[in-house]
């Protein structure tokens, strides 16, 4: 029996990417309409300023769509920049536990998204070192956080 997933919303993660993509497509849509609805209305006007209708018809309304459209692909990069740098991480520490590897402790950047799997990963990186599945390696240059920590209760 296949195991189908009923929930399709599973993280607030989701929401957040959602409503990023919502933003980006009612902005657009908005600049886009407005720019039509300028160059309709400059067109009526097309006897008082004569040449200068057809300019913006021709040139500034596709440059101005175009140029909005590379600024939300622009933005759109950089956002999956901030999802796929930590999962290529993930991956890499991943594949360092399972080829028996001493093992870093995950660092992002402070604008990375996922940050709340990073810990819950740490987290388990550390109960494996507890238990001696893994061996946990402190990067040169870098003080052992792990180190100063002080011990759990026992």
């Amino acid at each position: 029996m296949r195991n189908v997933r009923r929930k399709i919303w599973i993280d607030r993660f989701q929401t957040y990417l959602a409503a990023r993509l919502a933003v980006y497509f009612i902005l657009y849509q908005l600049a886009i309409w407005a720019l039509y609805v300028i160059d309709a209305r400059i067109k009526n006007l097309n006897g008082a300023i004569g040449d200068a209708s057809a300019l913006f018809s021709v040139l500034l309304v596709p440059l101005a769509a175009i140029t909005l459209g590379f600024l939300f692909i622009y933005d759109s990069v950089r956002l999956s920049h901030r999802i796929v740098g930590p999962l290529y991480r993930f991956r890499k520490t991943i594949q360092a536990v399972t080829a028996g590897d001493e093992v870093v402790l995950i660092g992002l950047r402070k604008d990375d998204l996922l940050l709340d799997m990073k810990d819950d990963l740490n987290e388990m990186l550390r109960a494996l070192e507890q238990r001696g599945h893994i061996t946990l390696r402190v990067p040169a240059g870098k003080p052992d956080k792990a180190a100063t920590r002080e011990p759990a209760p026992v």
